[in-house]
Formats: structure tokens, C-alpha cells, sequence
């Protein structure tokens, strides 16, 4: 298999270097094809790596190892020695003098969202840029997102950790409405049975679960080999452990064992146990043990506890959360100062929450972590805060590395991860600096090695600044990219922009979740198209099958039931002709398949080229055409309209000399309005080979003189294809052979 490899500087250790070679297949791994946009995030890229002279926290609790070397052969971790050692010639060599390895994280309260809004997007790529390298999501809103999600990664077509996917969570009757309520107990087995056949592998219970829907759903669950966790209440922490719950989460302050007026089967109690109650007395000590007799693991949350009680974020937060988080943010601040010691999460709960972990953890319990994103605690960064954390809370530097690692592994039931050793999977990451020594070296990381693939991390956090909790991270429409500004900027780069390809006209749905555009293919023009189908969007593919006739500028009708487009295919035998013609598909509904192509007719077409078709929401026609004129130069296009009536085109009619001059005016896009026009003109007074000049349309519905649209927009390239989403909110086009987005606010000044 040949597999690009990529080699970018690590703190002058690497040179960077791009080119390929044939990797052998090891038979305990199976070789996964990356698309080109997971390549992008790439480091490095080797079939044999050894990472040489490097200290080692191996996961399993024991010392840190000085001056170790691990040998790494298609994803597999295939030794583990002293850097004294002898190592063979066709590995290829990093030493890492100075530098910690540890396995890859093991989040285990990892969620996709934060409340009121999702991170589809940016949160596979944060996770795994912060050495996280396995999640298990511990409830969702939306699981059928999520596994599309996790299916999507391990496909390769998108960088992120391996996902174990969670079903929806579980509540008693009095629950959320949007979670599944324990109304009937037949309903609960069907779900269960419905989720398990889906892939999923973990079922949490909220806070409303009574004991006695806690024993149906552990008792179905266990019959189908998931696992259940709890965010409990109404059931105590010691029914949980009689039940056979496998974990419960958030540890001390949730363990309403201890609240005082407790109602037996309901979510009640006063929480003062949470500031009273001594940690180290012999009721909680008793509890504790319980729960490790009976194999209940415990998944520590501190992260989210740390940013409820102090509130404070670290820059890197809030340089890649969506704006209108990082307002929220400031607001609580303000709150916060306010309320003072009203504040309703207490600091001295975060304290007795990290005494009880390790207590928990060093009298024999499974302890997991996960950071529970939330408020500003982000995904990845708040992993790195739990291990900050359970040093701060007494744990030595291996024991905390152990419950990130191989606790997680072990709870998970996977013997193929969470430590480094022979036969291992290969997910370690290399941080920059002594671990041992200081805990902040766990937010350097300098590479991490999922399944024997490097990846860049800093380029994965670059890649999601400022998008996280976003509406388009959110709802994934726009491919889940961070909206732009009034700049112009790469529209999806190595996604859908790709170097070395030329891409243009493109157009979008109404609701954003559908896409088509050009791409040329050795000269013959092709339309791709890719839809959003559960939070991911399909591999872009070919609409038309040929080799040797050109499709091109797609564009939407005004009610989506038609995609019109160019092309030079023949309306008697499908084979290629001299000049191009509008064509359009048509499909009752988004989820019908589309028709085979259907000619638009000869009243819209000629005997010359026609290009790029575009509409106002009463179905008025755009396009251009060649200029008919005897003598016309070979380039001269003009822009007409055609009205349409009664579901018919009208005679289209040329637009004045304030749009058409004799040269070229092609690839219109006219507002749903009929309000301006935007279109691509090869004019002296252009700044390139083609730039894009906008036109408004007057009170009298006179059009006034074309007006450059400057260097905004226009580049010594060539600029074309424009068209603006139907929310108004972005202006694409193409330019130097990539797309481009802007902010359409950019259009105001040119009114």
C-alpha cells in the first residue's frame, strides 16, 4: 500500500519532507485507506518508526522508564527496550532525548456536546490533538450522529479518536422529555436490544432512574453485552452496586447516599453532605468499598468540577471556543464576581471530589476520567486538566497516567490498549518535556501516534479555532467550518478546496446540507456532490459517469426540485458535442434519487455555449451566453434573463449595457430577490484575468453601471463562479483554482 508521508518539523528534530513509499501490511492490523483531508493533519507517516532514548510512562502504575525505545511496525507496538539497544536499519528513527511518552488517553466521559449546542466537528480533531485517542462518549442526545461519526473516522476520512459510541441516555418517568423515559418496561428492552444492534457499547442512566428501572435496564443491557454508567439521584450509589451497575460518574457530589430528607426513589435531598461530610469517614470509606467489591468503576469528572468552581479559563480555551461561548463565558465571570461565596458550586466541593478519587483509587477501585465538556472546560484541553488535577489531589504522575490509560482499557474490556507494551496498538503521545517532573509538560504535545500514524496537533487545534460550539459545528451544515469574516478564505481547504485540483461553481441547499460543485479532471469538468446524512457529510462523488463529456456549474431551482447545470453532452446520444447547454435533473424530494439528465429546451439554448444557470425565488431565470453577433470576439459572453410563467421560460431577453459590454460577462449569480447581481467580467479595468463586478437593481428596476468589486475579492487571478447562500449570510466563488468563501456583508459596500 502506498501512503503519503509528511514530515513537518518537531522542535528541529524532523525535516520536513513529502514523499512516498510501499509499506508492508502487518498481518494483527489492518491498513485503512486516509482521505486526503486526514492526510493533511499528518506528521508522519512510516510503516517502522522507533522512538529512540525517550522516558516512558507505560500505564500500568509502575516507575517512569528512563531511556527507552519503542519499536513501532504497521500500527503495532512490537517492542520495548533500553535505547543501549541496537536498532534495526529499516526502522526510521526519532530521538527523543528530553521528551515523555505516554499512551494515548482513554477519555471516558467524553461527550460531542456541550450544552445547547454540539461539536461534530471540531471535537473529534481537539480530542485527539491533545493526545486523546480513544472516547467513549457516556450518553448522547443524537447517537445516530455519533456512530455516523465514529464510523467516518475509522473509515479515515477524518482525523479523531477512536469513538465508543453511548445510546441515548435513560431516565424515570418524571425525566426529560428528550431522553428515553422508563414508562414501560417492555419499551426499555426493545430500545436497548434496537441500540445494541446499531453498534453502540454504552448505556448511561440519569439522574430520575429509580432502582427499579435500573434493574430492567442493567438487566437487558448485560443480556445484549453492553455496559451501563449513571449520573444518579434517585437511585443511591450502594443500589446501584447491588443492581450490577458496571460504573457511576462524577464520584463525590453526586452520591446522594449521603443527602439528608432523602425521598426512596426520587431525585431528592439536601446537598450539604457535599459540604459537610468528611471524606475520610469510615461511611464513605464503607461505600467506596462496596463499590470495588462489586466492580462498579468510578469516572472522575474533575475538569468540569474545577471550571464550576473557580470559573477561570486558560487562553487556549477560549481561542478555540465559537464567540458567542466565549461571551457567555465572560458573562458567568461576571456572575460570579457578583455572587461571591453565593456562587452555587462551592470550591471546597472540587477539593473534597479530588480527595475522594484518590481515595477511591489508592483503597483498590477502578478509577476512570473523562473531563465532561462543558462551559469552558473544551474536549482534549480538559482531559489535559484532569491529569493537572489528580496531581494537585495527591496522585504520583503514574498513577494518574494509569487511570487515563489503562483503566479506561480495562473498564472498556479492551487488552489491546492503554498501555505500552509488546502487542499493543500503537496509540502513544510524545509531549515535550519531563511528565515526571512537571505536570504542565502534559499540554505539550508534539505528536501523537494513533494506530502507528503521526499527527500534527498543532495543526489540528489551528484547524478548529474559534469554531467550537459554533451554529455550523453545531448542525454541521457548511461542512462544520468556522464561519468566515470579511476576508476571503479557503472554503473546506484539503476537504473540498484541494491543492493541485481546480474547483468551481458550487452551490449549497437551503438548509446547507447538500452540495455540489465543479472539479476538472484532466480537462474534462465533473460535478461532485456530498450531503450531510447523520452529523457526517458522504465522501464527495462523481453525479455523472463519463470520461470524456464535461458537466459543470451546478446550481439549485428555487424550490430544490431541479439541479441545472452545463453541459457539452449530445441531446441524441449521449455522446459530446461542440458547445455547451443549460440541463437540469429533477427529483420529487430531497431524499428521492435524481432523474437522468433533461435539456432545457431550445428557447434557453443555442448554438453556442450557454453557462451557469441562477435564480430568483419566483423561478426568473439567469444565465449567459455566447455573444451571436457575426464578428464577436471568440470570448464575448452576455448576460439574459427569462422570466418564467406558469412553469414555462419565457424568450430570454439581454440585459443592458450597464451589465453587458462586448467582452465577456458569464457566470451570473442574481440575489432570490432580484435585487443585485453578481457575475464574472474580462474587462480593462479589471485587476486579474477575470474578475467579479456586482450590479443593484434600482427602485425603477433599472440596473445601475457594474462596479468592480476591488481588491476585496479580485486577485491577479481569475475570479468566477459566484453565488451566495440562500440565508443570505455567504458569498462563495472561486479563485486561483480553489473556492472561496466571505461574509456577503462584504456586499454592502459596494451599494
Amino acid at each position: 500500500m502506498n501512503r503519503t508521508i509528511i514530515l513537518l518539523n518537531l522542535a528541529a528534530l524532523f525535516l520536513i519532507n513529502r514523499c512516498s513509499i510501499a509499506q508492508e501490511t502487518h498481518p494483527e492490523q489492518k491498513s485503512v485507506q486516509l482521505s486526503d483531508y486526514t492526510k493533511s493533519f499528518l506528521s508522519l507517516d512510516y510503516s517502522r518508526i522507533a522512538l529512540i532514548n525517550v522516558k516512558v510512562i507505560d500505564g500500568t502504575g509502575i516507575p517512569a522508564k528512563e531511556s527507552q525505545t519503542i519499536l513501532i511496525q504497521n500500527g503495532i507496538i512490537v517492542d520495548v527496550r533500553n535505547a543501549s539497544d541496537v536498532i534495526p536499519e529499516d526502522f526510521h528513527a526519532l530521538h527523543l532525548n528530553g521528551r515523555t511518552i505516554i499512551p494515548g488517553i482513554i477519555g471516558m466521559h467524553n461527550h460531542m456536546r456541550i450544552p445547547r449546542s454540539a461539536m461534530l466537528s471540531t471535537s473529534p480533531r481537539l480530542y485527539l490533538a491533545c493526545g486523546v485517542t480513544t472516547i467513549q462518549t457516556c450518553g448522547t442526545g443524537n447517537p445516530y450522529e455519533e456512530l455516523a461519526i465514529a464510523a467516518s473516522i475509522k473509515r479515515g476520512d477524518q482525523p479523531g479518536p477512536e469513538i465508543i459510541n453511548s445510546g441515548p441516555y435513560f431516565t424515570g418517568p418524571d425525566g426529560r422529555s428528550n431522553f428515553i423515559r422508563c414508562t414501560d418496561e417492555q419499551m426499555v428492552r426493545d430500545t436497548i436490544k434496537y441500540w445494541a444492534r446499531k453498534g453502540i457499547k454504552w448505556l448511561k442512566v440519569y439522574r430520575n432512574t429509580r432502582p427499579a428501572d435500573l434493574r430492567v435496564i442493567v438487566d437487558e443491557a448485560h443480556k445484549n453485552n453492553l455496559k451501563v454508567t449513571g449520573h444518579l439521584c434517585a437511585t443511591t450509589y450502594a443500589e446501584a452496586a447491588e443492581i450490577g451497575i458496571d460504573a457511576i460518574e462524577h464520584g463525590f457530589i453526586h452520591s446522594y447516599d449521603y443527602a439528608k430528607d432523602r425521598v426512596e426513589a426520587i431525585c431528592s435531598g439536601n446537598t450539604e453532605f457535599r459540604t459537610l461530610l468528611d471524606v475520610e469517614s469510615q461511611q464513605v470509606i464503607e461505600l467506596q468499598k462496596k463499590l470495588i467489591e462489586k466492580g462498579v468503576a468510578l469516572g472522575s469528572t474533575l475538569a468540569i468540577f474545577d471550571a464550576q468552581a473557580k470559573g477561570e479559563a486558560d487562553q487556549r480555551d477560549l481561542e478555540v471556543m465559537a464567540p458567542i461561548h466565549v461571551d457567555n463565558y465572560h458573562s458567568r465571570r461576571k456572575r460570579k464576581e457578583e455572587l461571591g461565596d453565593d456562587w452555587y458550586f462551592k470550591k471546597e466541593w472540587l477539593t473534597k471530589s479530588m480527595a475522594y478519587d484518590l481515595q477511591f483509587y489508592r483503597h483498590g477501585g477502578l478509577l476512570v476520567a473523562g473531563p465532561d465538556p462543558g462551559l469552558h472546560n473544551m474536549p482534549g484541553f480538559g482531559d489535559q486538566k484532569n491529569y493537572e488535577l489528580f496531581i494537585e489531589a495527591g496522585f504520583k504522575p503514574e498513577e494518574a497516567i494509569e487511570v487515563m490509560t489503562a483503566n479506561g482499557a480495562k473498564l472498556l474490556g479492551r487488552n489491546d490498549l492503554g498501555t505500552i507494551e509488546k502487542g499493543k496498538v500503537a496509540n502513544v503521545v510524545i509531549l515535550d518535556g519531563d511528565l515526571v517532573a512537571n505536570p504542565r509538560v502534559i499540554r505539550k504535545v508534539e505528536l501523537v501516534i494513533k494506530e502507528g500514524i503521526g499527527y500534527n496537533p498543532k495543526k489540528l487545534i489551528r484547524s478548529v479555532k474559534g469554531n467550537v460550539g459554533s451554529v455550523t459545528d453545531d448542525l454541521m451544515i457548511y461542512f462544520g467550518q468556522k464561519e468566515p469574516s470579511d476576508k476571503p478564505e479557503i472554503f473546506a481547504p484539503d476537504l473540498i478546496s484541494k491543492s493541485g485540483r481546480h474547483e468551481f461553481g458550487c452551490t449549497f441547499s437551503k438548509e446547507g446540507n447538500e452540495f455540489y460543485f465543479g472539479v476538472d479532471n484532466n480537462g474534462i469538468t465533473e460535478i461532485h456532490s456530498s450531503k450531510l446524512i447523520d452529523g457526517v457529510w458522504t465522501p464527495p462523488r462523481k453525479l455523472f459517469k463519463s470520461e470524456s463529456i464535461s458537466y459543470n456549474d451546478p446550481m439549485f431551482s428555487p424550490d430544490e426540485k431541479r439541479l441545472y447545470f452545463i453541459t457539452n453532452r449530445s441531446t441524441k446520444n449521449s455522446t459530446r458535442k461542440d458547445d455547451t447547454d443549460l440541463w437540469y435533473v429533477e427529483r420529487e424530494d430531497a431524499d428521492k434519487p435524481w432523474s437522468d439528465p433533461i435539456h432545457a429546451g431550445n428557447l434557453i439554448n443555442s448554438s453556442v455555449d450557454e453557462y451557469y444557470a441562477s435564480f430568483t425565488r419566483n423561478g426568473t431565470l439567469y444565465f449567459a451566453s455566447k455573444d451571436k453577433k457575426e464578428y464577436a470576439p471568440r470570448h464575448a459572453f452576455d448576460i439574459y434573463r427569462a422570466p418564467y410563467i406558469n412553469g414555462k421560460f419565457l424568450y430570454p431577453e439581454k440585459l443592458p449595457e450597464t451589465i453587458n459590454s462586448d467582452s465577456y460577462e458569464a457566470d451570473v449569480f442574481v440575489a432570490s430577490d432580484e435585487s443585485y447581481l453578481i457575475f464574472c467580467s474580462i474587462r480593462k479595468d479589471g485587476l486579474g484575468q477575470g474578475d467579479l463586478y456586482i450590479s443593484f437593481k434600482d427602485e425603477k428596476g433599472h440596473w445601475s453601471e457594474a462596479v468592480n468589486m476591488g481588491d476585496s475579492i479580485n486577485t491577479e487571478k481569475h475570479e468566477l463562479c459566484p453565488f451566495v447562500s440562500a440565508n443570505g449570510k455567504y458569498l462563495f466563488y472561486t479563485s486561483d483554482q480553489d473556492i472561496y468563501w466571505v461574509s456577503a456583508k462584504i456586499l454592502d459596500k459596494y451599494r
